[in-house]
Formats: structure tokens, sequence, C-alpha cells
């Protein structure tokens, strides 16, 4: 697939060698997050860059020295943008003294997915899945946080949802989250073709003008240096500007209280997602902590059953032996299932049955039912070898 039109530009993530050519380095995703912004129509240039710095600011709740922001818009969108990449200074400035004199950006790895307009491309790495919504949004997490921001942008009405899906791997999460929405998930991009959708290009759509390394502040020095000529007039003019300003006080405390509110939902967000107990201190930090355990979680996990995968294939034999459910409960690999069946020739039968199906299973208490006909049998099943 081409990087974009007319242009020899590599690819290379962040750590790799870094080649004499051009090329554009790809650093984490989810280190420069792509976050949404409420910001007033009218509102253009610094005053725009000013409002979304504050709101930021509120809602991450960490000083503005410690971040930085640039403006991201679709192809068109011009100074009406509503979307900023936000990444941490300190990270940034390390990021930019590794690009290396042929680098021609550094970009945040779900940019250089393939995209085109209704299109939404996904790969699924180790560990991570790299989203790209359209033209106007993305998102790089792990698995099970990524299958949660695709099913929240798909009942969300912005961006809208696709006419198809690009997918590079494998996750039987994500593809039954579309399947169940009747969305094509295609894996080869001409694939699209037959559904009406344009050929997705890499950087073709104005990525690279949101390159890390360049300085946020650059347009308002460009600016300043222009009016400085014009600062007696423009005195007059902020004058002006001060006094209708005071009569749009009512307009700001709403503004206020949309803010108020985004934080509110913020904090909702991570006190449901990340940190269900304990003071909300450190946005980034806790939430940064609760990912890295996710992601130690899902190394653990790699090359075993999951428990729901488990869960069901207990519950398919269960299910066919006539047996009642009573509990189960789980402990690191093993499940624990109480059952209540007819006699212990049932009982002996179902143990058989999943042991046939690929399972261990210890019996762990069988007994016959107190106050009902029947015996109780509690077994501990886990994953065969």
């Amino acid at each position: 697939m081409p990087v974009s039109a007319g242009q020899d530009i590599a690819l290379h993530a962040l750590g790799a060698e870094m080649p004499a050519g051009r090329h554009v380095v790809l650093v984490p995703g989810a280190e420069v997050p792509l976050l949404a912004l409420d910001l007033p129509e009218r509102l253009r240039g610094p005053a725009r860059e000013d409002v979304a710095r504050r709101q930021l600011r509120d809602r991450i709740g960490l000083d503005a020295a410690r971040i930085e922001m640039r403006p991201f818009s679709p192809p068109g969108g011009g100074d009406s943008w509503r979307r900023a990449l936000v990444a941490d200074a300190e990270a940034l400035a390390g990021w930019r003294a590794q690009a290396g004199p042929g680098c021609r950006a550094v970009l945040p790895d779900y940019l250089g997915l393939p995209a085109a307009a209704e299109l939404w491309s996904i790969e699924v790495t180790s560990g991570s899945v790299l989203a790209r919504l359209g033209l106007e949004d993305g998102f790089s997490a792990d698995p099970d946080l990524a299958r949660l921001m695709l099913e929240r942008a798909l009942e969300d009405a912005e961006p809208p949802a696709p006419r198809a899906v690009l997918l590079n791997g494998e996750d039987a999460g994500i593809a039954a989250l579309f399947a169940a929405r009747d969305i094509p998930v295609v894996t080869e991009a001409a694939a699209l073709d037959p559904l009406g959708i344009a050929a997705p290009q890499v950087l073709g759509h104005g990525e690279m003008g949101v390159d890390l390394r360049t300085d946020p502040r650059a347009a308002r020095d460009r600016l300043r240096a222009r009016v400085l000529p014009w600062r007696w007039p423009l005195l007059i003019g902020l004058l002006a500007a001060a006094l209708w300003g005071a009569a749009q006080g009512l307009g700001t405390r709403a503004l206020e209280q949309e803010i108020r509110a985004e934080r509110a939902a913020t904090l909702a967000l991570v006190r449901e997602s990340f940190v269900p107990t304990g003071p909300v201190l450190d946005v980034r930090t806790q939430v940064a902590r609760a990912l890295a355990a996710r992601q130690d979680a899902a190394r653990d996990w790699r090359g075993r059953v999951s428990p729901l995968t488990l869960l069901g294939r207990i519950a398919r034999v269960v299910d066919g032996s006539g047996a009642v459910s009573e509990d189960y409960g789980f402990d690191r690999d093993l499940w624990t299932v109480v059952l209540r069946l007819g006699d212990f020739a049932a009982a002996e039968a179902l143990v058989r049955d999943l042991r046939d199906a690929g399972l261990q299973v210890e019996v762990a208490d069988l007994r016959v039912s107190d106050g009902d006909s029947g015996v109780r049998a509690e077994l501990q099943v886990r994953a065969g070898e």
C-alpha cells in the first residue's frame, strides 16, 4: 500500500535503527492520545488553542508546562478543528532527539495506518490494538480497552459508524463487535472497491502536518511578528474587545460549567474503567498504571485459555447433561462448578463428558442434596494440557 501519492517515505517504529533516507518515526500511540474538545465554532487561531489548552488542563489535571498539544483536523477542516494530539513534554523532547537527520515527521503509530473516509482501519499486534476511525479519530490501546473504546465509538454519533472495517490481525472480540452491527470486515484493501470505498492511503490525508517535532507556538510567533507594527490600533481593538467580553459573562459561565461537566465525566470514566476504589489524584499516572497492569495480565495469559472460553466449554457440556447449575466461581485458572443432578450415575457421566471434552476435572464434593431429590456435585475444572 503506498505511503502517499508521489512520496517515497519509509515508516519506522521508535527504537528501531533509523535509515539514512527519508522516513517517518512512529511513536507509541497510547502516549499520544487524540482527544475530542468542545470548542466554540467562531473561535480561531491562537485563541482557539488557548481555550483548548485550558480544557485539557482541566480535564487531565496536569500542569500545562508538562504537556504539549497539536491541533488535528481532517482534510479541509481548516481552523475549525475539534481534536488535538496531547503528549508529555519530556517524552516529546526525547522523541525529537531520536528522530535523526532523515526524519520528515514524528507521528503516533495509529496515524501510520491506511485511512479513507467511511473506513475504520484496525491493526492487532501482540498486546496492542491500533485503530484509525475514518479521517478524524484514532487511538492505540491494549486489546481489552480497545474493544471498550471501539464499542463506545460505535454508540456515539461522532465519528459516524463506518461502512466497512479493514482488519489486519485477528481478534474475535473486535470482529464480533462489527458483525453484530452488520458492518463488513475485510482483511485486504482490494476488497473495499466493491463496497464503494476509496482505496485507503497511508499518510495521504494531511497527517504530516501534525508533526510532533514542530513548535506548537510557531504560528503564534508568526502572528505576533505581523501585528507588531499595528500595536496601537491593536490596543484600541483590545479595549473594545474587553468591553464586548464583559457582555459575554453569561456565555463564559456556561462554558465553565461545560468544562466542569466534562472533567466530571472524565473522572467518572476513570473511576468506572481504571480506578474503581481509592482517590483519583493524578489521572494520567493512575490510568497509565492501570493500563500497564492490564498489559502485564495480557502477557501472563498469552498462550492460555481465557476464563470465558473455558466457561463456554464447560457450559456446553453441562447444558447437554440436564444438570441444574447452582454456582460458578473462578480463581486463577480454575472454575469451581456446583451442580444438582438426578443421581450419582448422572454425576459420573457428566465428569466423563467433561474429560472427553478435553478438560481436567476433579470432584471436590459429591453427596445427596440437602432437602432436595438428587445429588449435589462440586467440581473443579481447568483446561486440559
